[in-house]
């Protein structure tokens, strides 16, 4: 089995995850984003 390793598991990929995950990122931390919608966004999206 492999393992991955990562600085950050964000639930939920809401405004505040998803930032958050963007700003991780280049800062050039890994996060693993776990969503149970088919969409990003969280409540942020219009259809």
């Amino acid at each position: 089995m492999v393992y991955k390793e990562y600085d950050y598991i964000i639930v939920g990929s809401g405004l505040f995850g998803s930032v958050f995950a963007h700003e991780m990122n280049i800062r050039g931390k890994k996060c693993l984003v776990i969503e149970k919608r088919n969409h990003v966004g969280g409540n942020t999206l219009k259809k």
